[in-house]
């Protein structure tokens, strides 16, 4: 196995086939939060992260918290490069933000046991009802836990965190 540790600001011990919880920030030079239409950006950048994939995530106006699952070989550090300067690269070119966009360090913890997991799962699609932006997970369009029926009101059923698709 490859482990890998080094430090910025904060220690980072990285371990290809794990699942990462990780968070990261808006510059703070940015000021302004991210609009709809860039958290929806975002969202397809997210959608094509890899070599691995992302299993829960949730965009927030001024940070994003994903749960991902990376695979063997793969560089973490690499993969958060790429979904970080794609991201900003759209973000400036499309709605007209100046860089630096994100912060540099980005958190990153590896999620050792089902119960942390599922514990992860459930504070990322919540973030949003405790920041009051939403009464109900699946009501908020820029998360994994969005479902357009339920937040319709039409009784179709949403996926449990064990439900979902490795």
């Amino acid at each position: 196995m490859d482990v890998k540790k080094y430090r910025r600001r904060l220690p980072h011990i990285l371990v290809p086939g794990s699942l990462y919880f990780l968070t990261f920030r808006l510059a703070p030079q940015q000021g302004l939060p991210l609009a709809e239409e860039e958290r929806s950006t975002l969202g397809a950048h997210i959608g094509r992260m890899g070599p691995g994939h992302c299993r829960a995530f949730v965009i927030m106006p001024d940070h994003v918290h994903l749960l991902y699952q990376s695979v063997a070989e793969e560089d973490l550090r690499k993969t958060l490069h790429a979904l970080k300067s794609s991201s900003a690269h759209s973000l400036s070119h499309r709605f007209g933000r100046c860089a630096p966009i994100w912060q540099d360090e980005t958190y990153d913890h590896i999620v050792r046991t089902e119960k942390e997991m599922l514990e992860t799962w459930k504070y990322i699609e919540a973030n949003p009802i405790r920041r009051g932006l939403t009464s109900h997970p699946c009501e908020y369009p820029w998360s994994s836990a969005y479902r357009p029926a339920i937040a319709a009101g039409d009784g179709a059923e949403g996926g449990h965190p064990t439900e979902k698709s490795p």
